[in-house]
């Protein structure tokens, strides 16, 4: 009996042999063999199951953009719909703080902390979609926008003026009942010479304590009464009723240096607000009045 052990079959070449695992692959590559095996079968299932689901994706739903939209899909959903499906539905049906707060007076909801806190929690979301790109996340402003952390206003701090200004906004096209008020461009209209426009920078300077040349604002002093006290006031504390800014505190909207005014009153200044009175809903803007004055500013 011979033990000797029978040596292997010769094994075809790749090139022959189809189940050669060399067969789709380089035989060496800078001397490592290249091998090429076939996947777990789980693998090859999973991905034509995503293949086909993404494909049923794009015919059942939107999914194709085109110049004026984007694909309906065979069931025409769109997640716009269902949003607006479920605010109907939650207007129907109001919970119990939803009609407390719509039953209470702006003054009634900010001394319920219940309903403040219902207030801040929406109106918050509201102020980042809306105000928050002008005034920032917390009110503060920046130069050319108010900021609604400190007292002054221009067109009041109360509950109701701030009620109004959302509503009907500020220099806002289209808003009939917007706030509106025009500061001459003296220089640019020829109402004043530069070199009053120079010595009326010092004057205004002198009602917030500032640092001024006291012979320009002397010089000056006649030129403020003929030309600024009627919108300002005599001694420049400003009025609310014509958006009038206050020239004796130290805040500025549009900044406070010799260069700043001097462009303000050469060149004249009109910020616009948006009209929230047709975009948002009156509990919207009741909310967001809640928000603006928890800011510290209200009055």
């Amino acid at each position: 009996m011979n033990d000797t052990p029978h040596a292997p079959p010769p094994s075809l070449p790749p090139n022959i042999d189809p189940l050669a695992p060399e067969r789709h692959g380089p035989l060496s590559f800078d001397g490592i063999r290249e091998l090429d095996t076939n996947p777990p079968r789980i693998w090859t299932v999973i991905y034509i199951t995503s293949a086909l689901a993404a494909i049923w994706l794009v015919v059942a739903y939107p999914a194709i953009p085109m110049l004026s939209g984007s694909t309906h899909g065979v069931f025409e959903w769109g997640s716009r719909a269902s949003l607006t499906a479920a605010a109907q539905k939650a207007e129907a049906n109001p919970t119990d703080i939803q009609v407390r707060f719509a039953q209470a007076s702006i003054e009634q909801a900010e001394a319920d902390p219940l309903l403040k806190d219902y207030a801040l929690a929406a109106g918050r979301a509201a102020f980042g979609e809306n105000c928050a790109g002008c005034h920032g996340r917390k009110g503060q402003g920046v130069v050319g926008f108010p900021n609604l952390t400190d007292k002054d206003w221009l067109w009041g701090g109360s509950v109701e003026a701030i009620q109004h200004t959302l509503q009907v906004g500020v220099r806002w096209p289209g808003s009939d009942d917007a706030r509106v008020s025009q500061m001459p461009a003296f220089g640019e209209q020829h109402v004043l010479e530069r070199a009053q426009v120079i010595d009326l920078v010092e004057y205004v300077r002198s009602l917030s304590g500032m640092p001024h040349d006291a012979a320009a604002a002397t010089r000056a002093a006649g030129t403020f009464t003929d030309n600024c006290a009627a919108c300002h006031g005599e001694g420049g504390g400003g009025n609310q009723e014509v958006g009038a800014p206050n020239l004796t505190d130290d805040i500025w909207l549009y900044g406070g240096s010799r260069e700043a005014i001097y462009n303000t009153i050469w060149h004249s200044r009109g910020g616009v607000m948006p009209a929230f009175g047709k975009r948002l809903s009156d509990d919207t803007i009741r909310k967001l009045v809640i928000t603006v004055r928890a800011f510290g500013g209200g009055e």
